[in-house]
């Protein structure tokens, strides 16, 4: 069977590549890996409408880059078509050219002025940006992520910020949907919000209201970038949630490659050109606290690529229904690092409820502030004060306060007693 050879045209989801021609040949070309010498391997399947069983190979893995004659032969002898060679000629150009060109390069001069960049939650998440939140084990991470994510997905309140609504995808390695469901349904019941019953997530309310769109996860996240990049697509997702980031990147978070890796299949799950904004959880270093901070565990990039970084600190008394929560904002490529924020979590017969918290009600939360901010604390309360008065109150010592006060430019000395120059933010503490 031989019939006119027409024009190809490729459609591209995430990493996958998938060449379509009229007369109804698909070859599909995916796992893309391009060795030291260039060569190029993909996981290639191939189907042909016309054919009795469309079916007819793969997915095999096999060079795009060498020779086609084993494929060839597989083909010829399922297939009536004498130009197997033309297509995959032309597959692996028009694949290879896509997969080398990356994002193109533009003038900025000629774009048009671009929206500023939204806070989706104030102070915590940003349009299009990943942020990372970095704490000890079980402390509340997930609980806290799947507030925010149940508020930015409803476009409510939560702890006193008011979220933009935004389908919210939750990728979970480290429960359950069946947990997590009872989260959420605790966390909607405590703030009024109801569920709805709709199955089907392309109901038209399934994304104004209820529960987060949810899938558990197994293995690195980048073994599942072409499903999830049609998913978020199809579901109109705005945020996406990893819980957490040690298992999303293959158990290595410690590596550079790895790492590398999970964040470029974090930015190839949606458009470019309108990426989603994350929620990133990550576990802290096993290491002792230097300088009063911990910091994400595995590879230095943790830090460095999220354009946002928290730490989260807890204060749980025993026999209690509720624990307070500190975010320390630690890293900021959009801006000056804003003030603490408090939460305080609070289980009751309806659910799980998020207040503000105002932190300077808490020793144990405030005593883990920087010590600048707990001066700027003790001015905001009590005024100018001396040296002497401020080391007694906080009980630091006064070589690390005198340094502090005179490294730091939100600190002036009038006769002898120290103020602040920047006006109060939330929480007391100056912004």
């Amino acid at each position: 069977m031989t019939l006119e050879l027409t024009i190809p045209r490729l459609e591209a989801l995430g990493t996958t590549y998938i060449v379509r021609w009229a007369e109804g040949v698909t070859i599909r070309m995916e796992r893309i890996y391009e060795h030291r010498d260039y060569q190029v391997d993909a996981e290639i399947t191939i189907s042909d409408e016309e054919e009795l069983s469309p079916h007819l190979l793969g997915p095999v893995r096999t060079s795009i880059t060498k020779t086609w004659r084993s494929v060839i032969a597989d083909l010829d002898h399922v297939s009536e078509r004498g130009d197997w060679r033309q297509r995959l000629t032309q597959a692996s150009i028009l694949v290879l050219e896509r997969y080398r060109a990356g994002v193109p390069i533009v003038a900025l001069g000629a774009i048009e002025t671009p929206a500023a960049i939204a806070e989706v939650l104030p102070g915590i998440v940003w349009q299009n940006l990943p942020t990372l939140v970095y704490g000890a084990g079980g402390i509340g991470k997930s609980q806290m992520a799947l507030a925010w994510a149940s508020a930015l997905h409803t476009g409510t309140q939560v702890g006193g910020l008011k979220a933009i609504q935004g389908n919210v995808l939750f990728l979970d390695w480290e429960t359950s949907d069946r947990m997590t469901w009872h989260r959420n349904r605790g966390l909607l019941n405590a703030a009024g919000v109801e569920s709805g019953s709709w199955p089907d997530p392309d109901h038209p309310q399934a994304g104004r209201t209820g529960m987060v769109f949810y899938r558990f996860m197994s293995g690195p996240v980048w073994d599942s970038v072409e499903f999830l990049k049609a998913e978020v697509a199809r579901l109109g997702i705005r945020t996406i949630v990893i819980d957490s980031a040690g298992p999303a990147c293959g158990g290595e978070p410690e590596s550079a490659a790895p790492t590398l890796k999970f964040f470029d299949s974090l930015r190839d799950m949606s458009d470019p050109n309108d990426p989603v904004q994350s929620i990133i959880l990550a576990h802290v270093t096993h290491e002792a606290r230097k300088g009063g901070r911990s910091s994400p565990f595995g590879s230095v990039y943790w830090i460095n690529l999220p354009r946002n970084v928290f730490e989260l600190a807890v204060s749980a008394g025993q026999r209690q229904n509720h624990s307070d929560y500190a975010l320390h904002h630690r890293k900021s490529n959009t801006g000056s690092l804003r003030p603490p924020q408090g939460f305080r979590l609070t289980w009751g017969q309806d659910g799980c409820s998020i207040d503000e918290l105002d932190i300077r009600q808490n020793a144990k939360l405030v005593a883990g502030l920087p010590l600048g901010e707990r001066v700027s604390i003790a001015i905001s309360e009590n005024g100018a004060m001396s040296t002497a008065d401020l080391a007694e109150l906080l009980d630091a010592p006064s070589r690390s306060l005198s340094a502090t006060l005179s490294g730091d430019d939100r600190f002036v000395s009038q006769n002898g007693r120290w103020e602040t120059t920047e006006p109060l933010g939330v929480n007391g503490c100056t912004t």
